[in-house]
């Protein structure tokens, strides 16, 4: 089992890439398990998909995101773990292991990923406010919302179409949200989406704020979230 990183960055977050690249090769990873990506990797698929993406929007309200974890995992062996960190966090020793042992003992996971420690209602647009079921309604008002700056992924056919799932929930979301400036609305597009896909496919995790708050352990004894951000 493989565990390969991988982080996205347009020209404004560059230098926070190279920083994260460093920390990431000095905390055990090899060069060919770190994968680099930024928008000049985007193929012609997505732009057919969102032709006015840019860092302003912040290429389509983060359906990069998902698509472009979709490019990363099809170069991956079967069964290998891909790990996304945003640039602007710090990676600490240990992680590596910890995602590895995570994906051992719980056989049955395709996603692991942390809880923010505010509801999911916070930070749900008013497209998903109106649109999503009451159900899902009831629960974005108990329930988390996840960090989706941090998350791994066991490669698999299955994972695979999870992920193009939520690149297409996002996008669906992104298509409302391309009438409004990102810096005049701010949201969790990716975020509010795994949280509908959690509530499809129980193979989706994630850890308790609490499990880090109260115990410091779990996904975020291993990461500073932000550190690197100037």
């Amino acid at each position: 089992m493989g565990i390969n990183v991988t982080s996205f960055a347009s020209k404004s977050f560059e230098k926070q890439q190279k920083k994260q690249e460093e920390i990431l090769l000095k905390i055990g990873f090899t060069s060919n398990e770190i994968h680099i990506f930024n928008p000049d990797k985007l193929n012609k698929e997505f732009f057919t998909f969102q032709p006015n993406a840019c860092e302003k929007n912040k290429f389509g309200w983060y359906s990069f995101k998902p698509f472009f974890l979709g490019m990363v995992l099809k170069d991956l062996n079967e069964g290998d773990i891909l790990l996304f960190l945003d640039v602007n966090d710090k990676p600490l020793l240990g992680i590596k292991d910890y995602i590895r042992n995570q994906f051992i003992k719980k056989k049955f996971i395709d996603i692991l990923s942390c809880e923010t420690n505010y509801q999911n209602f916070k930070y749900l647009s008013k497209f998903h406010k109106s649109n999503l079921s009451i159900p899902l309604l009831i629960d974005s008002f108990f329930a988390c919302q996840p960090e989706t700056g941090a998350l791994a992924i066991r490669n698999s056919p299955k994972s695979r179409s999870i992920i193009r799932i939520w690149f297409e929930l996002t996008l669906i979301n992104s298509y409302k949200l391309n009438n409004f400036k990102y810096e005049d609305y701010p949201s969790r597009p990716c975020q509010e989406t795994m949280f509908i896909l959690s509530r499809i496919y129980r193979t989706i995790k994630f850890e308790s704020w609490l499990k880090f708050k109260i115990g410091g352990k779990g996904m975020r004894a291993f990461i500073d979230f932000e550190a690197l951000r100037d």
